[in-house]
């Protein structure tokens, strides 16, 4: 089964090779309680015999995301690629062996990782031909990784532009091929730029980075200080009532509408964004016609960002098309 995966600092999205796809915060804990899995939730599992809550249940158990600050493999990578693995291949057609799966696995990485970790060589080395024990709901899997390749972020969204999961092109999409993508991650954006050379497209190394600490977490995380200084509240709690409660939290006295401080803080780190863009690209920005905005903290900023780039495009599908471009990617291969 070919599955795509971008593990993201704040969420994972996952996409099968028939379009079936996953998406829940990029969260770990631990299940110290039993040895047993009992729970239906989607988000409870045991890998490698040790039980964990991931996504949202991890966060009701008031665990907290684990970043890696080395830029090297994370072990909860494997983790998310059980999970993912697991649940997908639940709904696929291909006739596969009930307890055994093979995995031909596409990951993405920030662009800044991508050429540290020696274009993904580092990755792919950590986990090619690994096996992982899983049990979902009283199923046990096995689930066996029998090729990888790695993607730099934002090169995923271009060729969602391009082409369709199965690698068919889309009809006039060539009109795209020199265009910017601007990948709002949750701690990192990543800045990609393509050009027409020889007929076909290139990536252009010296105007594509990426931008540390300018994700949508630096703009959650001012709201949350703003609004703990006159109301109990956490972190988890801001950003569960941005993503799911339309911006209002609720609480012992009644409802908080997060609304205008969000407001002032996205429109504070799209200027941030912006000016390091700028800074960056200089005067080099201005021949691309098209830009791109992606990612999932895409739709927040886009209104923001789009006052000092009159020429950006939101994204279809912002979510999803990094996990998306990298299978269109595979298969074009």
């Amino acid at each position: 089964m070919k599955l795509s995966i971008d593990i993201g600092n704040g969420y994972v999205k996952a996409i099968n090779e028939e379009g079936k796809m996953l998406h829940f915060p990029t969260v770990i804990k631990e299940n110290i309680d039993s040895n047993i899995l009992k729970s239906k939730n989607d988000y409870e599992m045991q890998i490698d015999g040790i039980n964990y809550y991931i996504g949202d249940l991890a966060i009701i158990k008031r665990a907290t995301r684990r970043w890696e600050n080395s830029k090297t493999f994370h072990q909860d990578t494997k983790i998310y690629i059980a999970l993912c693995s697991s649940l997908l291949s639940e709904t696929t057609e291909s006739e596969i062996p009930e307890n055994k799966i093979e995995i031909e696995l596409c990951l993405g990485l920030p662009y800044s990782y991508y050429i540290t970790l020696n274009r993904g060589k580092n990755i792919i080395d950590e986990l090619s031909g690994i096996q992982l024990e899983t049990e979902y709901h009283g199923k046990k899997k096995s689930i066996h990784i029998s090729k990888i390749s790695v993607f730099p972020q934002g090169i995923g969204a271009y060729f969602s532009n391009l082409y369709d999961i199965t690698g068919t092109p889309y009809s006039g999409a060539e009109e795209y091929l020199k265009s910017i993508f601007i990948d709002i991650g949750y701690r990192t954006v990543d800045v990609v730029s393509f050009e027409v050379l020889n007929n076909t497209f290139e990536l252009i190394e010296e105007n594509s980075f990426s931008l540390e600490e300018y994700g949508i977490f630096n703009a959650i995380n001012n709201i949350s200080k703003a609004v703990s200084k006159d109301f109990e509240i956490t972190l988890n709690d801001v950003e569960y009532a941005i993503q799911h409660k339309n911006s209002i939290f609720e609480n012992m006295y009644g409802e908080i509408d997060l609304s205008p401080i969000s407001k002032k803080e996205y429109a504070n780190l799209a200027d941030k964004i912006v000016n390091a863009i700028n800074l960056k690209l200089s005067s080099d920005i201005n021949k691309y016609r098209y830009l791109f905005l992606t990612g999932g903290g895409a739709a927040k900023l886009y209104d923001f960002i789009k006052e000092k780039y009159p020429n950006l495009i939101l994204q279809k599908d912002y979510i999803f098309c990094n996990a998306k471009g990298y299978l269109a990617l595979e298969n074009t291969k």
